[in-house]
């Protein structure tokens, strides 16, 4: 995979203030064991021990396990100080769960004391990244100077993100114990680290790649925001009275919900920020300052922020990114954490580790504050702290960092134009609504719109899809032997155990008794494609639904993304509803709209949302839809719009529009309601819109498709 640069606007890369690691980035796991003891140990000894007294290198390796494990209770220390690995635990906290090797490269017996050695151990510290972006970086640099490293606290650097250095330890015999024993101290663990020092670990965040439209433009990039909020460090701490009425005039002028805000305000800690609500700085905003600032505490902070060209453009696809909040912490099973920004739904999420890149990173000691330059050895031997001079003397500088690497760009399939235009549809919408238009020779989303906010319709909306799905069920039955031409039985009203089927109101007389299988489609005789369940099983049902697309397990390069499932061991009425969109069959806008995309491209369609990275979706099914058989649903698409319930479309300009619309019943609250729908093909794009509530797919969809393929034709010509 290649590095792309993003051309959006970042975030200056500068050290991170926690010590956590990105979503995705910094993967931490438990202290390794002491690794390859035996190979690296060179044991060398001088000096007469007599028969029963030990070579320190078992101590030493004892040790090397210790530091391993960062458990000292089973290395015999000497007595003072007590508290060192206590100490050790709370200065190597940043470190506590990253993996560490270490290896003995000697433990030599001192040449003049025989009660005394020496230990030398090798300490690597592995710290792992974003293993893809890590590997293009390293595969791009040719391992070469991602990680810089002190000299003096690392002479063995390793890898590019393992900090490497090699330490010492005294050992001092104990006759009377008959053992060696570890003169413990912190700088015994890691070189120059001093009592009461802390070894630092911080973040620098990697620049985020950008998510790119179909032409390679961005749409999911930094983008200019402002915090508007209430500073409770500007107010007078222990006054109640006045952060409510504070808290209440901020609600207001950001408008958001007063009750709830002044509950966050007053749960916050006394200084703390509490953030009303952020909105795009693009100058087409207005932003309330004055009215704000106006406020004791009011404030408004200037930032940047991952965001789509508008709040509502492409959402259930592009997704967001950003701090996740405590239902989304607890739902990832440690996956996210708290003030760690991620990619929370979508592309954003789906692609992470692609986008993110990998955070560099920084080691730095920070000791307790050493006697000033100037001041003598005898003032510093009679200060409070007469060990001071002792102390050893924290680097100047990080002992070990890596640069981030940044994430990479992610080419979606979207079309922007197209795209604003299903929108516009779906904002048009007083009920929920989910637009999708994909085109069928490659199977790219070009558009998937969804309202309101928060309702995922469009990309995983699972519904009833009515007689849409009739097309799935013409297939099962060209299948059984049927043709277009061949005379069907269109009965008024069907009944089948128990099950009283009808057809729609207003459904021609005309078209009652005997009619040609290709009219019953047209006009969307309920009561033939009923009839049919006892020619066509359930499994014929699944098989045509596979063909067509409605993969039950889609792979599109958008986790969330549902097409449809079709069960294969329904029976009796069950299966007869389902048949004619009812039942428990279900389906998406993106499902029927690669419904209509495999009808069009005489082949089994599988839709995707991403072109870069590729995504590798799985063969074709092996009864997939062929192209005799597609030129067969394409004329019965083409006879709902000729004389069917789709003669609207017959004003869209360009190629002839193939279409089928669909009604289906549901009840919620008591009441009885329908979802309507209207699926289409009109030259190498197939669409698909769907709402929530309405009285059928002809009467609702119909016009709104018509005026959405006029405007999309200008975009995309259907001829040529």
């Amino acid at each position: 995979m290649q590095n792309h640069q993003s051309t959006g606007r970042s975030r200056p890369l500068q050290p991170s203030s926690r010590a956590v690691r990105p979503h995705g980035s910094l993967r931490l796991g438990r202290p390794a064991a002491v690794l390859g003891l035996s190979a690296a140990l060179v044991l060398t000894a001088t000096g007469c021990f007599g028969e029963s007294r030990p070579a320190p290198q078992e101590t030493a390796t004892a040790l090397a396990g210790a530091i391993s494990s960062g458990d000292y209770s089973t290395v015999s220390l000497t007595p003072e100080p007590e508290d060192v690995p206590e100490q050790l635990t709370e200065a190597l906290a940043d470190l506590e769960g990253v993996d560490r090797a270490v290896t003995v490269a000697s433990a030599e017996v001192d040449g003049a004391d025989n009660d005394r050695a020496t230990a030398t151990l090798t300490v690597d510290w592995q710290l792992a990244g974003n293993d893809e972006a890590a590997a293009d970086a390293d595969a791009e640099a040719g391992a070469s100077d991602q990680a810089s490293t002190d000299p003096e606290a690392s002479p063995g650097a390793g890898s590019e993100r393992t900090w490497s250095y090699e330490t010492t330890a005294e050992l001092q015999w104990d006759e009377e114990a008959q053992e060696w024993l570890v003169e413990l101290a912190p700088e015994t663990v890691v070189p120059q680290l001093a009592e009461g020092g802390t070894v630092n670990l911080t973040t620098v965040p990697a620049e985020r790649g950008s998510i790119l439209d179909g032409a390679g433009e961005e749409l999911m990039m930094e983008r200019d925001v402002a915090i508007l909020g209430l500073d409770k460090s500007h107010l007078e701490a222990g006054d109640p009275e006045a952060l409510a009425d504070a808290a209440r005039q901020v609600a207001e002028v950001a408008g958001v919900d007063e009750d709830a805000f002044v509950a966050r305000a007053e749960a916050a800690g006394e200084k703390a920020f509490v953030q009303a609500i952020t909105v795009r700085d693009n100058g087409d905003t207005e932003i309330p300052t004055d009215r704000l600032l106006a406020i004791p505490g009011g404030r408004v902070l200037e930032d940047t922020a991952v965001l789509a060209p508008t709040r509502s453009f492409a959402r259930d696809v592009l997704g967001t990114y950003g701090e996740p909040d405590a239902e989304q912490i607890e739902a990832s099973e440690g996956e996210l954490e708290s003030g760690v920004e991620v990619g929370l739904s979508g592309l954003q999420s789906t692609w992470e580790d692609h986008l993110a890149g990998t955070p560099g990173m920084q080691i730095t000691i920070d000791n307790p504050d050493q006697p000033d330059a100037g001041e003598s050895e005898t003032d510093a031997s009679n200060s409070p702290s007469a060990t001071a001079a002792a102390t050893p003397t924290a680097p100047d500088g990080p002992v070990f960092s890596t640069d981030p690497v940044p994430g990479q760009d992610l080419a979606s399939t979207l079309n922007r134009r197209v795209q604003e235009e299903a929108e516009a549809v779906v904002a048009a919408s007083d009920v929920p609504a989910g637009l999708v238009a994909l085109r069928p020779s490659d199977g790219q989303v070009l558009a998937a719109a969804s309202s309101p906010e928060g309702w995922p319709v469009a990309v995983s909306g699972s519904y009833a899809p009515g007689s849409t799905f009739k097309v799935v069920t013409a297939l099962a039955m060209l299948r059984s032997g049927i043709a277009p031409g061949d005379t069907v039985q269109c009965p008024e009203t069907l009944n089948v155990g128990g099950m009283v089927v009808g057809n729609y109101d207003g459904y021609p007389d005309a078209s009652v008794g005997e009619i040609p299988f290709s009219e019953a489609f047209a006009e969307s005789c309920n009561t033939v494609f009923v009839g049919a369940h006892e020619e066509i099983s359930a499994a014929d049902e699944a098989e045509a639904a596979q063909a067509l697309g409605l993969a039950t397990e889609p792979v599109t390069g958008l986790d969330s993304a549902f097409l449809g499932s079709v069960p294969d061991d329904s029976t009796g009425t069950e299966h007869a509803a389902n048949l004619f969109g009812q039942g428990v069959v279900e389906a998406s806008p993106l499902g029927m709209a690669t419904v209509a995309a495999s009808v069009a491209a005489g082949q089994t369609v599988r839709p995707l949302f991403v072109t870069d990275p590729a995504v590798e979706a799985p063969a074709a099914p092996e009864s997939g839809v062929t192209a005799e058989e597609a030129e067969r649903l394409q004329a019965l698409m083409s006879g709902v719009v000729e004389t069917g319930t789709a003669e609207m479309l017959q004003d869209v300009p360009g190629a002839p529009v193939l279409a089928k619309t669909g009604t289906a019943q549901f009840v919620a609250d008591g009441e009885d309601l329908a979802h309507t729908w209207l699926i289409a093909i009109h030259g190498d794009l197939a669409v698909a819109l769907f709402f929530n509530e309405g009285l059928g797919g002809g009467h609702d969809n119909g016009p709104v498709v018509r005026d959405f393929l006029t405007a999309v034709e200008e975009i995309i010509p259907s001829e040529g």
